[in-house]
């Protein structure tokens, strides 16, 4: 509602008038997300998984759906003139940021359709004795995924305002880039869906298992980094030589989501101890923090700024809650045995980007068995790991 009131307010305070429609997308998307987030939390309690993992695939498929279909598909049509002037020209009245909320906000309808069977189950009603303590408890788990957001996208929001020569234009490479990144979020946020019911659930089972848990996330979240950093050309197939050039934040965008899921991982310290009040400070550091290096690094970094500000931004929530949980909750994490494994990713990244083969089947087969070789070097390291074999 609040959307439909100050979206013209918006639009002039930060666009000169430009994006009106685009910013009550943006509100529209933000509820009906919201709405859908209680149905979800009930298929992760009914321990559901395939149901919710194929909702949210949906949510995916029909997100990447509609925005072929707006920015390639529709203009390749009016292009060849399949499609009557009348809707050409109302095409026309609209830009590409508008048609990418436009595609966000049909796949975000599109899944609420299939949440409806849950949404008929949800019971309303009211339990005033356990409200306070909900409240208490989950306010700043609230405040942690605002600013948590916050962080991940202030840089889109800065950046027209920063850059204001072609601030739209380098948005548009950063985004295209950034998105490039969408499997590590992806990773981070299942582990977050399937992670967070775990912990709960085995409270009691020793520390131990959390400790085993972020020694495999931590490696498969570099996987994805190498995976996608080594084999970058197969994904360039689908961007123009214009995005292309933007492709030295996608290290550091990686590297920045896999922090923050090592951020989740490590903050089941205050939500077991009932500090959650804790994490909205480390929330808003990182969002201080993120805003203030975007102000100060893109007008003169550009987009590699806005990477570089979300990475520190990351990395600090990460420091501070390690280092908060050690005193509150310790958990034998095997830090040096982290660092090692960010060494040898590091390592393996360096190679990659020193030795240049020109032919493309000898240069695949090297980045293949240099990949092949920092996954076998995991297996190699579990098996002869001290702490393991004691």
């Amino acid at each position: 509602m609040l959307g439909i009131f100050f979206h013209d307010f918006l639009s002039l305070s930060f666009y000169g008038g430009d994006h009106s429609f685009s910013i009550l997308l943006v509100f529209l998307i933000l509820g009906i997300d919201s709405f859908s987030a209680l149905p979800f939390a009930r298929l992760r309690l009914q321990n559901r998984p395939i149901q919710f993992g194929i909702i949210k695939l949906v949510n995916i498929g029909a997100n990447i759906f509609f925005n072929l279909l707006f920015l390639l598909v529709v203009p390749y049509l009016i292009k060849n003139q399949f499609i009557s002037k009348g809707f050409s020209d109302f095409y026309s009245g609209f830009d590409g940021v508008f048609f990418v909320f436009l595609s966000n906000a049909l796949s975000s309808l599109i899944t609420l359709f299939f949440l409806l069977p849950q949404l008929f189950h949800l019971r309303s009603f009211v339990d005033f004795k356990v409200i306070k303590p909900v409240l208490i408890y989950s306010l700043p788990v609230l405040f942690v995924g605002i600013t948590g957001m916050l962080t991940q996208n202030i840089d889109k929001i800065l950046l027209p305002v920063l850059l204001t020569d072609d601030g739209f234009s380098q948005l548009a490479v950063y985004g295209a880039n950034f998105k490039i990144g969408i499997l590590m979020s992806l990773f981070t946020q299942s582990f977050r869906f399937a992670f967070e019911p775990f912990f709960f659930k085995n409270k009691g089972e020793g520390k131990q298992v959390y400790a085993t848990v972020m020694n495999y996330f931590i490696f498969f979240g570099l996987v994805i980094f190498l995976g996608v950093t080594l084999f970058i050309d197969v994904i360039n197939i689908v961007l123009t030589s214009e995005y292309i050039q933007g492709n030295s934040i996608i290290p550091i965008v990686l590297i920045s989501l896999l922090f923050y899921g090592i951020y989740f991982n490590l903050s089941l310290w205050y939500k077991l101890t009932d500090r959650t009040w804790v994490g909205a400070i480390f929330g808003a550091v990182g969002a201080v923090l993120t805003i203030g290096l975007n102000i100060l690094l893109v007008p003169s970094m550009g987009i590699l700024g806005s990477a570089v500000s979300l990475l520190c931004g990351y990395f600090l929530m990460m420091v501070l809650s390690g280092y908060f949980g050690r005193k509150y909750y310790p958990i034998p994490y095997q830090v040096n045995l982290y660092l090692v494994y960010f060494s040898m990713a590091g390592l393996v990244f360096w190679i990659d980007s020193a030795v240049i083969i020109h032919n493309n089947f000898f240069s695949y087969l090297f980045k293949a068995v240099i990949f092949a070789l920092f996954i076998g070097s995991f297996f190699v390291i579990r098996r002869y790991d001290k702490s393991k074999i004691n």
